[in-house]
């Protein structure tokens, strides 16, 4: 679809024109209209309304609050709960999670996972200057096959034509021969499914991306 796959990152510009921003939060976020008047397409979820788009490309970054929201998924965790399950799910999904009682942003290792962590208070052009990277730098072949290929980890040995397969998938959309070449050489299925996943969403992000450049 978009000819040989380039692994620099694009302008701000043209992934703007694109990007898809979720705000996960049970309160208002104050700088959605902020980000909205810049040209950003920012939604917000009181709740969450399915666990399928968190996870399937649609949203080019997610901001999650990591209280009061993902109570019907995880009673007990909360929004840690949900960036838990982005995480296993799509581990190239872009998170970036906040809170505004200060005492939860450390409180569990869950959350390393996640691309950042603020203070819900945090100052708007610091949360401007952390979207725009992860906006950019997520926009990118190089940053799908990158985090497969951490997926994949202790088995890249076993696998060394991952990279132009997975180039070839999302070029073209087409996963079979990636997930073909991967069931004969990596014997473990949930890595599969998640390295898969990876692709799938990052077809998507760059699909989107070619129809904004054109």
């Amino acid at each position: 679809m978009f000819g040989n796959p380039k692994l620099v990152s694009p302008d701000l510009e043209t992934v703007r024109k694109r990007a898809q921003i979720l705000v996960i939060d049970d309160q208002e976020w104050p700088y959605q209209d902020a980000l909205a008047s810049e040209g950003y397409h920012v939604e917000r979820w009181p709740e969450v309304q399915s666990l399928s788009r968190l996870t399937d490309g649609y949203y080019s970054l997610i901001l999650l609050d990591i209280h009061g929201v993902g109570l019907k998924e995880d009673p007990k965790g909360h929004g840690i709960g949900i960036l838990d399950y982005i995480k296993r799910t799509n581990p190239a999904q872009r998170v970036i999670v906040y809170s505004a009682k200060r005492q939860l942003v450390s409180s569990t290792p869950i959350l390393t996972k996640a691309d950042a962590i603020f203070d819900k208070g945090e100052s708007y052009v610091n949360f401007r200057v952390e979207i725009d990277k992860f906006l950019v730098s997520g926009a990118t072949t190089g940053y799908f096959i990158a985090a497969m290929n951490r997926e994949l980890a202790s088995d890249a040995a076993s696998a060394p034509k991952l990279v132009p397969k997975a180039l070839r998938a999302l070029r073209t959309g087409n996963f079979t021969p990636m997930v073909r070449y991967l069931e004969t050489t990596v014997n473990d299925e949930q890595k599969i499914k998640i390295i898969s996943s990876i692709a799938a969403a990052g077809y998507k992000v760059l699909s989107e991306i070619v129809k904004s450049a054109v």
